[in-house]
């Protein structure tokens, strides 16, 4: 990143206050090579402009996009377009992926809402097959009870 003498320097406390993110968090992304080591004077670490900045797009990615910082560090080097795509289109997935199952936990919860408001969903086919869904059969079946402890 390059500097220039003129930039003003913010202390940490500051820029912790500015980007929303506690000074340890901004100490933590400078010992992972996240941002540019701060300057240090009179025992408290200063930072300049283009800092400032980069934290906020650390942040922005880490609430915005659920991105790993591992993702972050390597969508923040100079690395050619293929890999920003690769690592975008990976990230989609895997918000997809979670998309689906927080859809799937909503439906379910709505059908116990609308059909069991007032009792357990426990014995309920569209319950049974839901819970068994991802593991065999639906529990109602005969296979599923031949397997069931």
């Amino acid at each position: 990143m390059a500097h220039s003498a003129d930039d003003p320097l913010v202390p940490i406390d500051e820029v912790a206050r500015r980007v929303g993110l506690r000074a340890s968090a901004i100490r933590y992304y400078e010992q992972r090579g996240l941002i540019d080591p701060a300057v240090q004077s009179a025992g408290r670490r200063w930072y300049r402009p283009a800092e400032i900045r980069r934290l906020a797009v650390i942040r922005y990615w880490q609430r915005a996009a659920l991105i790993s910082l591992d993702d972050i560090a390597d969508l923040l080097t100079d690395r050619p377009p293929p890999m920003w795509k690769q690592t975008i289109e990976a990230q989609i997935q895997r918000l997809q992926v979670k998309a689906d199952r927080l859809l799937a936990a909503r439906e379910l919860l709505e059908h116990i809402l609308d059909h069991h408001g007032d009792a357990s969903p426990d014995g309920c086919p569209h319950y049974e097959a839901l819970i068994w869904s991802d593991e065999g059969p639906p529990a109602t079946t005969p296979a599923a009870r031949s397997w069931l402890p």
